[in-house]
């Protein structure tokens, strides 16, 4: 009976997990997502304001006569012709440049995404497999207590003690794993998202 309890506690857990999940992803998200479309104006602004300084060369040549005490304004048609051929090219760049930007924006959010959705599913396994360790210690002892009272065999209890530690060794190296993958990913997005998993891992141990 408490180990059906603890099934249906696991799926309440479970479920109230992926709940906050889905918040906290989107919280995530939405500031990565805010950070590149930062870089991404910062150097579509950037390349703008270099162009302007394209209108230097068709400005007029002033030249003062000192015989006639005059000033003569030229204009050349071939720097301007160029002037606005290079405005309509630069124009053309710039929103090709902004382009590939945004898709790679958008190719590197899916891609976090798809991480950080591989990382919540593997902690939820894990997590019902930490939470099922006192059953198994449970049944270990029950092993431990039927050879001491001679009810199996040696090789029996070499064999249950051989799976348990297997077991253990397994969830250790999965959670040694998890929570290297979780701080990799915070730096990545510069976020603590998360935290309570870590605090979960590091206070929930494989015996």
């Amino acid at each position: 009976m408490g180990a059906i309890k603890t099934i249906v506690l696991n799926i309440v857990l479970l479920q109230s997990g992926v709940f906050a999940f889905g918040q906290n992803k989107s919280t995530v998200l939405s500031e990565v997502e805010k950070y590149k479309n930062q870089k991404i104006d910062s150097l579509i602004g950037f390349n703008s304001d270099k162009n302007k300084l394209e209108y230097l060369a068709v400005l007029p040549s002033i030249n003062y006569n000192f015989l006639d005490n005059t000033f003569n304004v030229g204009v050349s048609l071939s720097n301007l012709a160029n002037f606005y051929q290079n405005k309509q090219r630069n124009k053309i760049e710039l929103e090709k440049l902004k382009f590939q930007l945004t898709e790679k924006k958008e190719n590197d959010l899916f891609e976090l995404e798809n991480e950080y959705e591989l990382i919540l599913d593997t902690y939820e396994v894990l997590k019902l497999e930490l939470d099922n360790t006192t059953l198994t210690k449970e049944i270990f002892n029950l092993k431990k207590a039927q050879y001491e009272n001679n009810k199996i065999t040696l090789e029996d209890w070499l064999n249950v003690q051989k799976n348990f530690q297997d077991r253990n060794l397994v969830l250790f190296a999965k959670r040694k794993n998890l929570i290297s993958k979780m701080k990799q990913f915070e730096i990545k997005v510069k976020s603590s998202c998360f935290l309570q998993e870590l605090q979960y891992l590091a206070i929930n141990p494989t015996n």
